[in-house]
């Protein structure tokens, strides 16, 4: 019996003693286990990280270029949209500035941001200056030539310039053929029609027509031939008109009259017609 229990207590030391390592293996491996997944993540969260500083670094860049692109825009004074019927905001109102600086372009000249039939108009007028489409409406071709021609007027002023599309410079940018450019007027009144009518003892009338509004005077004497000069009686109006009518009183009866009409353009032309005359009736 007593070597029973010494069997059983050194089966029992023996299995203690197998126990024993296959428990420190067990903690080994559980421990180098999970050494290994904290690695794998350490170098996961690592990969991320420098994925995230890559996207901040692609951001920070994207914001720097779009902070250089609003400086580049805000300092940029020019048309940025194409425009059309209806549309409202900034832009109109440039280019309503912009047209008003040519009174035969836009002489209503409103600066109301709207553009309404009126913007329409003076745009198709602008597209026919610049022998571009007349579709009235603000396209890539139309606006790149308000933009050329704001920036030749402009500046770096950040202004329209009063009268830049009837500018010397800017009258060259347009086409030479466009009807709206303004050339100096040099060619005079054509008179005809020149009648002496209701003609009395001490008055007459005298009338002629023009082929363009012009001022009219009348020059008159009892000599020929009639030479004006800075003595000669004359009667006149400022008014400019196409039938022009004047007439002379305090007159001698039963006398000859000889008189020279006149006629003088808003440019300044003028013309003198050929000697005339009437005689008035006897008291």
């Amino acid at each position: 019996m007593k070597n029973i229990k010494y069997v059983f207590i050194a089966a029992g030391l023996l299995l203690g003693l197998l126990s024993f390592p296959a428990s420190a293996v067990n903690t080994t491996i559980a421990s180098t286990t999970t050494a290994v997944q904290l690695q794998q993540l350490i170098q996961s969260l690592q990969q991320q990280i420098a994925t995230l500083q890559a996207q901040m670094q692609t951001l920070n860049q994207a914001r720097s270029q779009v902070k250089e692109t609003t400086k580049e825009v805000s300092t940029t004074f020019r048309l940025i949209n194409q425009l059309r019927l209806g549309m409202t905001g900034e832009d109109v109102k440039l280019l309503q500035e912009i047209l008003a600086t040519d009174p035969d372009i836009y002489p209503e000249g409103l600066i109301t941001g709207r553009f309404g039939k009126l913007t329409e108009k003076a745009v198709k007028k602008f597209q026919q200056k610049a022998c571009l489409d007349q579709f009235g409406n603000v396209g890539p071709k139309t606006l790149s030539k308000i933009n050329e021609l704001l920036e030749e007027g402009a500046g770096n002023s950040g202004k329209v310039p009063p009268g830049l599309l009837r500018a010397p410079g800017i009258l060259k940018k347009f086409c030479a053929t466009s009807s709206l450019i303004s050339t100096p007027d040099v060619i005079p009144p054509v008179m005809s029609e020149i009648m002496a009518t209701g003609i009395a003892s001490t008055s007459v009338k005298i009338t002629w027509v023009t082929n363009e509004k012009a001022n009219s005077k009348v020059w008159y004497g009892n000599t020929t031939p009639f030479i004006v000069s800075t003595t000669t009686v004359s009667v006149s109006s400022s008014e400019f008109s196409l039938a022009h009518s004047l007439t002379i009183s305090g007159l001698t009866a039963s006398t000859t009259y000889y008189y020279l009409i006149s006629s003088v353009d808003k440019a300044g032309n003028k013309t003198v017609g050929t000697e005339k005359s009437f005689t008035t009736l006897s008291q």
